[in-house]
């Protein structure tokens, strides 16, 4: 055979073979490699905040139907004859501040209106308290109210309140079995506000930036300073002392060297005392209504048997309270409940923690 003839022989013979593999990979599946691995495949996953946690203690167990909603704030008396109060040790938070005469009163703050308890007795509206209320988009609950909050109720009406005074009336009830005043006896309850605010249709969920107000320490805090005792004066008759048990970790109330108990026999104890020091004057000179100054200032925090300085800011009605350290961080609080008493700057110099 001629070599020329040989190598056309060849030729064709490669051809058929290439052909014939193209045709043959046409019917299958393109195979991808795999590394051989002993290892399990990693799974990445992002751990969920939990829905339970409530905003104004930092402890979990908040109930579903509390969740993303709004807060409820009860003025309550602190006059002698309204003493002792109902419900007393049932809120989240107890704010404290002077209303007229050097008599103080209070602000019980829930999260869960629904689950709180006989909760009196209830007093007429201030216009600071109203103020305190809108930082925390809370649903505000009074019986009557002066001239300034009424005033600040006609202006903004978007502050939701319950006046049991006027047409609210179906929320609140009278106990007379103390024999004091008719204005020391109106009390009121988380089941009938639950169903008075459905009643009004009031917005129950949380306005968008107000759903953490405070800050909370992931694991407990000691600070600075040791206080196993904190003494605080608003008045001459309204003195505070704080103790401290290291049993339960609380601080337990005194009201004038008194134990500062509920009608249920409960001795109010909270976990964290928050001072603010405030300017307090008369409201537009009028020497009946007191004005505190919700701009900025300075305090103390107390907490776990210790305590260190910090500074606030507050401003416009709707704008939140907001706490620092020293260093000008957000305050990151212990868990737990919390008494926030606003006390006259004046009267700085007479607080002492020990």
């Amino acid at each position: 055979m001629k070599k020329s003839n040989l190598i056309k022989i060849i030729t064709l013979l490669m051809c058929f073979v290439l052909v014939a593999g193209v045709f043959s990979a046409c019917g299958k599946k393109e195979e991808t490699y795999v590394p051989e691995t002993t290892e399990a495949p990693t799974e990445t996953t992002t751990e969920a905040a939990p829905q339970d946690i409530n905003p104004l203690t930092g402890l979990s167990g908040l109930s579903a139907s509390a969740q993303g909603k709004r807060p409820v704030a009860v003025v309550v008396e602190n006059h002698p004859d309204a003493r002792p109060q109902w419900g007393l040790c049932s809120p989240d938070i107890v704010v404290e501040g002077l209303a007229e005469g050097g008599i103080t009163r209070m602000l019980f703050i829930y999260q869960d209106i629904a689950t709180a308890p006989k909760i009196g007795p209830n007093r007429s509206a201030r216009h600071n308290y109203v103020e305190v209320a809108a930082g925390l988009d809370a649903i505000y609950v009074h019986f009557g109210g002066s001239y300034a909050a009424y005033n600040l109720f006609s202006k903004d009406s978007s502050i939701d309140h319950i006046d049991g005074s006027k047409a609210d009336g179906s929320a609140f009830k009278r106990d007379r079995s103390r024999g004091v005043a008719t204005e020391h006896t109106a009390y009121t309850t988380g089941e009938w506000l639950s169903a008075r605010i459905a009643e009004k249709s009031l917005r129950t969920d949380i306005k968008q930036g107000y759903e953490k107000p405070f800050s909370f320490a992931k694991d407990k805090r000691t600070l600075a300073n040791p206080c196993k005792e904190i003494q605080l004066t608003f008045s001459p008759s309204y003195k505070h002392t704080f103790k401290y048990n290291a049993e339960d970790g609380l601080y337990y109330n005194y009201m004038n060297a008194n134990p500062m108990k509920e009608a249920e026999g409960n001795q109010m104890a909270v976990s964290n005392v928050i001072v603010i020091y405030c300017n307090v004057g008369a409201y537009s000179n009028d020497p009946k209504l007191v004005e505190w100054h919700l701009s900025e200032g300075k305090g103390l925090y107390v907490s776990n048997g210790t305590y260190e300085e910090i500074t606030w800011k507050k401003g416009g009605t709707h704008d939140m309270l907001k706490l620092f350290d020293a260093n000008g961080n957000e305050l990151q609080l212990n868990t737990g409940k919390s008494w926030i008493g606003f006390v006259p700057a004046a009267n700085s110099a007479n607080i002492t923690a020990e």
